[in-house]
């Protein structure tokens, strides 16, 4: 079989295998470390959608778009607690869970699942009541093949471009919701043809910062569970809309990486490979972020910085390159603003944002970081070099090959819980977010996982940053 392929009629089939995976694995399928993985992956969705409940403005003007319309009672919007049709929810929610750059991510695939997954998840699990490791496993499915066909198209896909975690999530939200609605196999490859069906989503935004960036995510998650509700319901879709002469591979991508697709389907699993992200910026901006917090820690002082130069590859600058930056959004997209702003404090989470964003210092600073497209780190990759020129004629640099949170370079447990309290702690009191975390990292045993949406309502419905 050959690696690439612009002919996929060696993928014959294609739609329906995932179907079938979808439709058959089950939660005592799933080796342990897969089914840790997955909870983790979940319980850090839903910390980040807490916290842009309060933080991110397009998700909250989406929200509130959302409110004005109302609708028929059945998934809950996180954070304000109001009920609504569940493809509305999953929009709401799914604009949260990128609204924070906190969300995880897969290096090859460029894409960022959990946004649009784990919100689908839920809104999902509300109007179906599923059990919890029916939901685990639903998720697992899920990435499973958004993952893979994210990698299988890539960086081609990207080169075009399109945002693949809004243009592929959409499928394994639709995978999701179909699963734990009780679809079998047929249903969830219609589920699969109505989502590709719908795939959209272009990076105009990273040309001319604004709100959109979000939106798209969001629209994916809404995508994805309408077609998963509407295949419940007997709509039926192209059942071979990804490897068909008409389907989404050919309208979407150059070409097809074949092992990507097929190599250990159903026994490799993609999810594995997610990585997650410590810093509330863009994936590209992480390694250089990883750098100038080593220099904080050493203790170079700004007052001994004369220059501050950055090499990353061609890829790296044009997804995190945005400066000046005109709100926080685009400054946690931003490699510069992030390098000073670790330089300066040390710190890149949710809460050194939103300070550091006030600090005109820090925009000042990040005026003086110079980024270099480094030719030896290929087109996408993820190593980076900062180099600091200091006033005394010193030269110190760092070099990081990948981002802390990549599975191979991983987070400990612990450091991932840390990051769910701090992150929904923006929000949420200690007593509630340790509750949330408690269940979901022992979601196998929830008899109704629809029940956890409740959990992150703040009391008031009105989510706002706490006291620091």
């Amino acid at each position: 079989m050959n690696e690439h392929v612009r002919d996929t009629s060696d993928l014959q089939g294609l739609t329906r295998r995932f179907a079938k995976l979808a439709a058959t694995l089950r939660y005592e399928d799933l080796p342990a470390p897969v089914q840790e993985k997955a909870k983790l992956i979940i319980r850090d969705g839903v910390g980040n959608q807490i916290a842009a409940s309060a933080i991110s403005e397009a998700a909250i003007a989406i929200t509130q778009l959302v409110q004005e319309w109302g609708g028929k009672p059945e998934s809950t919007i996180v954070g304000y607690g109001d009920k609504v049709p569940a493809p509305l929810a999953a929009l709401c929610n799914g604009a949260m869970g990128h609204g924070v750059e906190l969300d995880d991510a897969h290096g090859s695939g460029l894409i960022k699942a959990g946004s649009v997954l784990i919100p689908s998840a839920f809104a999902a699990a509300e109007i179906s009541h599923a059990r919890g490791e029916d939901v685990v496993a639903a998720v697992v499915a899920g990435y499973e093949i958004a993952i893979r066909v994210a990698k299988a198209i890539n960086p081609g896909h990207r080169h075009r471009g399109y945002h693949t975690t809004s243009t592929v999530s959409l499928m394994g939200a639709a995978v999701i919701t179909a699963r734990l609605l009780g679809c079998d196999e047929e249903g969830i490859a219609n589920a699969i043809g109505l989502a590709a069906m719908q795939s959209s989503g272009i990076q105009s935004y990273l040309d001319d910062p604004c709100m959109a960036k979000p939106f798209g995510p969001g629209k994916g998650a809404f995508n994805g569970v309408l077609a998963g509700v509407m295949a419940h319901r007997g709509f039926t879709g192209p059942k071979k809309v990804l490897e068909s002469k008409e389907g989404f591979f050919n309208a979407f991508t150059d070409s097809v990486r074949v092992s990507d697709l097929l190599d250990g389907l159903g026994t490799d699993f993609a999810i594995m490979e997610v990585g997650f992200k410590p810093h509330a910026a863009c994936r590209y901006a992480h390694g250089p972020i990883d750098l100038a917090q080593l220099f904080h820690e050493e203790g170079v002082s700004l007052a001994e910085i004369d220059t501050i130069s950055v090499k990353m590859s061609g890829l790296a600058i044009r997804q995190a390159s945005k400066f000046p930056c005109p709100s926080l959004n685009a400054a946690m997209g931003s490699t510069q603003f992030g390098v000073a702003l670790a330089l300066a404090c040390g710190g890149n989470g949710l809460r050194d944002y939103w300070d550091g964003y006030a600090d005109q210092a820090i925009h000042e600073l990040a005026a003086r970081v110079e980024l270099v497209a480094e030719p030896e780190f290929g087109v996408g990759g993820r190593q980076a070099v900062v180099t600091l020129g200091l006033k005394d004629g010193r030269s110190l640099s760092h070099r990081s090959e990948e981002p802390r949170g990549e599975p191979t370079n991983p987070l400990s447990a612990e450091e991932l819980e840390k990051k769910f309290m701090s992150t929904a702690g923006l929000v949420l009191d200690e007593a509630r977010i340790a509750e949330i975390s408690r269940r979901l990292m022992a979601l196998d045993t929830e008899a109704d996982a629809g029940e956890i949406p409740a959990l992150t309502v703040v009391p008031d419905r009105k989510p706002a940053l706490r006291a620091a």
